[in-house]
């Protein structure tokens, strides 16, 4: 019997391991994964602030006081800068008013020159008032030209606006909005014309007094001279001359009325600081308070005494606490208000710093818009 040996000559087949080939990332996953976790973390960060935080925007005032003058008068000397701290009672400037205009006529002044006294007011009392209606009538045009630009964009999208509601694209609030503001504007054209109107009659009616008693400056100038210690000579005597032949008083000083900086400086020596323009703005050297704006639905979720967290622009942070809000609500600044939505109204309150560490942080914020937070269930 033949044995069997399958296994004679050594096999010629070779093995050859295979390489390993890497799986290629799925990007689209990582993706999707990336997305899928932001978007989580934005609702779990939304309905935090939205159920478990308070909210309120805010803006940091700072007590300042506009320096004006009662009178038309000039600058002579400015003894402060911009950016300086003065204390209280400090001179500011010096200044002197206007002699001319009293002798003149014009202001309220009587002084008795060379034996003829000049009352105030008798001979240029018309002219100012006819000024005055003139500058009224023109104000009223100019504000019955904005009304009427104003009507006439209104009136060119109210067709818009009507196919816009029937398309129940904008709701019908908005278009009785515009219909409400072209009556309005109309109605105050109306109002303005009459006013006009009237302002012309009673503008037909004004004339000059006839009175010869009073002299013009230049005859007082001729006349008066000698004759006591009354004339117009005796009375310009140790008064300030200027370059420009004005007859002004002695010189007056102002002084500060308060421990504060000046922050801006808007005349310089020798203009005219009229009564009606200021002519530097202080500041005190921290700040008072923040003015806070609460939403209506949270007035339930704080009380005076209560502790806020402060975000400045810059990212950095405060604590401050409530010390009033008030029972009157108010209507939301424009920054904080939102476009082509109804005006909001909310809770004010104001919000001081804890210490006088964290009223240093708040000094370069002046006027700035801040973020205001707690936690309701404190």
């Amino acid at each position: 019997m033949k044995s069997l040996n399958f296994q004679r000559n050594k096999s010629l087949i070779r093995i050859t391991n295979e390489k390993k080939i890497k799986k290629r990332r799925n990007w689209d996953r990582v993706v999707y994964l990336i997305l899928l976790c932001a978007f989580v973390l934005f609702m779990v960060y939304y309905l935090f602030n939205k159920f478990v935080m308070v909210h309120a925007f805010g803006h940091v005032i700072i007590e300042s006081t506009k320096v004006r003058l009662t009178d038309d008068a000039r600058l002579i000397d400015i003894y402060v800068h911009e950016g300086d701290s003065v204390c209280k009672n400090d001179t500011l400037f010096s200044y002197v008013l206007d002699l001319d205009q009293d002798i003149s006529g014009s202001g309220a002044t009587s002084l008795s020159l060379g034996g003829v006294t000049s009352t105030g007011g008798q001979d240029y009392w018309w002219l100012k008032e006819l000024y005055n209606i003139k500058k009224a009538i023109a104000i009223n045009n100019v504000k019955a030209n904005e009304n009427s630009l104003l009507i006439k964009n209104y009136e060119g999208e109210l067709k818009r606006l009507t196919n816009e509601v029937i398309l129940d694209v904008l709701p019908k609030q908005r278009l009785d909005y515009v219909q409400t503001e072209i009556m309005k504007l109309k109605t105050e054209n109306l109002k303005l014309k009459s006013e006009n109107a009237e302002l012309g009659s009673l503008m037909k009616t004004l004339k000059p007094f006839d009175n010869t008693a009073n002299k013009s400056v230049k005859d007082l100038k001729m006349n008066a001279g000698g004759g006591g210690g009354n004339s117009l000579n005796d009375y310009m005597k140790n008064q300030r001359v200027t370059f420009s032949d004005e007859l002004l008083s002695e010189e007056r000083f102002f002084k500060a009325p308060m421990d504060a900086i000046i922050t801006r400086i808007y005349i310089h020596p020798t203009e005219t600081a009229l009564k009606s323009e200021d002519i530097m703005t202080m500041h005190k050297d921290h700040p008072a308070f923040i003015k806070a704006f609460f939403d209506q639905e949270d007035v339930g979720h704080f009380k005076v005494g209560d502790v806020f967290k402060v975000t400045f622009p810059d990212g950095t942070t405060s604590l401050g606490y409530l010390k009033r809000f008030y029972i009157a609500t108010y209507t939301l600044p424009e920054e904080f208000q939102k476009k082509y939505e109804p005006t909001t109204r909310s809770i004010a309150g104001d919000i001081y710093p804890v210490d006088a560490e964290e009223m240093s942080k708040w000094r370069t914020f002046y006027k700035m818009s801040v973020d205001i937070s707690k936690f309701k269930y404190e």
